[in-house]
């Protein structure tokens, strides 16, 4: 069993579900480094319904009962009791702007609190009172004119510059996301933009440096996040995304939401072309009224027209800052969007642009096991990534205060090995 100081948690807190996945770690680096996964310890999952609105915590009760359960699920698989975690943070609250600062390098030489100094320039932006910076994410550098630099440290100049892409969120959506956390008895050691999480883990280093867009589908919201060079240039978050295509399909064919979700996730497509022209699904009325049939192609007519709307919002701010000029290898999509079988169809015809889906991640298992490696479901994606982005960020994190639940997780902490020994 692995100690609990190796272990390290991600918790992927989404409008549509909560998963957390526990992996190891040695040192500051990846237990498997040929492959560059977090061996895979356990998977846990559980649906959070109606408990956020547009990605933002609405019910901490619900949220906080669904991480809860969450862990709990984790926690048996992993033969462990889950103290702390890194989780995720989304909604439409989230907005970027690329920025820069400049200081005089004093001593000749670029020292690594050089580097600090000029990324603390770069985040003095003129934030508003309910508004916090989330992560600080160097681009690249600039020395005594000389561009391009990623690593300026130990070079020869005088006036050093920093460009960055800064990520801020609401004060208070940050708030409630470490208040449920906290309330379910966990301490947060940091909190990630969840795209961010999710370009660690479905995203390759050469697509980052070549350039590609992250195109997130969430149930909340729609997140775009485009790199170039290895850093991101670009991110926007849409406040409309899986729920309210529907909303859309529960209103239209008048059948219970839940009946609309099992409908679009089982039934649809976001192109009607695709769909055959005598293909049937079968609807559930609203109040004991009885079901019927009605084409597929009426549901796939209704998920498309929104889910076009929603690509196309998204892509006129692509379009706006000309980001789709770093685009060499077109777009990625993710998140449980992402499992609309035609979305790709979709996505290219509207931006023109050569599209992958990313889909189940494989990952390494234990350097001692000799069994083949893992496969993760993509909707694992986030909370796999933030362990990744956890391990690899030079951003700033958000540490909270300990939970008032601390002391009893420690407690059954050790017991939970306490007991495992005795099994062994």
């Amino acid at each position: 069993m692995a100690r609990r100081k190796e272990l390290l948690v991600g918790l992927d807190v989404g409008a549509a579900k909560v998963a957390v996945v526990v992996g190891k770690s040695n040192g500051d680096d990846l237990a498997v480094l040929g492959r560059g996964f977090l061996p895979l310890r356990t998977v846990g999952s559980a649906p959070l319904l109606a408990a956020q609105r547009r990605g933002t915590v609405v019910n901490l009760k619900a949220t906080t009962e669904a991480i809860v359960q969450a862990v709990h699920e984790a926690e048996l698989g992993a033969n462990c009791g889950i103290l702390s975690v890194v989780a995720s943070i989304g909604g439409a609250h989230v907005r970027s702007v690329n920025s820069h600062g400049v200081v005089a390098i004093k001593r000749g030489e670029v020292r690594p609190e050089d580097v600090e100094r000029v990324l603390e320039a770069a985040r003095a932006l003129a934030l508003p009172d309910d508004r916090q910076v989330l992560h600080v994410l160097p681009q690249d550098y600039v020395l005594d004119g000389q561009e391009g630099i990623l690593d300026p440290t130990g070079m020869s100049g005088i006036r050093l510059e920093a460009r960055v892409h800064v990520v801020t969120a609401s004060v208070t959506a940050a708030h409630n996301v470490l208040a449920c956390c906290q309330g379910a008895g966990l301490d947060v050691v940091g909190l990630v933009w969840a795209p961010l999480a999710t370009a660690e883990a479905v995203l390759t280093q050469e697509e980052k440096e070549l350039g590609v867009a992250l195109l997130d589908f969430g149930a909340g919201t729609t997140d775009v996040l485009v790199f170039d060079r290895g850093a991101p240039r670009f991110s926007f978050s849409l406040g409309l995304g899986g729920a309210v295509v529907t909303s859309d399909v529960a209103h239209g064919l008048q059948t219970p939401f839940h009946e609309a979700e099992h409908l679009k996730v089982s039934q649809g497509c976001a192109v009607r072309d695709l769909v055959g022209a005598h293909e049937r699904v079968e609807v559930a009325g609203v109040g004991g009224r009885p079901p019927r049939l009605v084409p597929r192609s009426e549901l796939a007519w209704m998920i498309e027209a929104r889910v076009e709307e929603i690509v196309q919002l998204v892509w006129e701010e692509v379009r706006k800052v000309e980001a789709d000029r770093y685009l060499n290898c077109g777009v990625v999509l993710a998140g449980g969007g992402a499992a609309l079988p035609g979305l790709d169809v979709l996505v290219q015809r509207v931006t023109g642009q050569q599209v992958r889906v990313a889909k189940d991640l494989v990952l390494a298992s234990d350097d001692q096991s000799e069994d083949p490696p893992a496969v993760l479901d993509g909707i694992y994606a986030g909370a796999l990534g933030l362990l990744r982005f956890h391990l690899r960020s030079r951003g700033e994190e958000l540490v909270p205060q300990r939970s008032a639940h601390r002391v009893f997780h420690v407690v059954k902490s050790y017991l939970w090995e306490f007991v495992s020994a005795l099994r062994a």
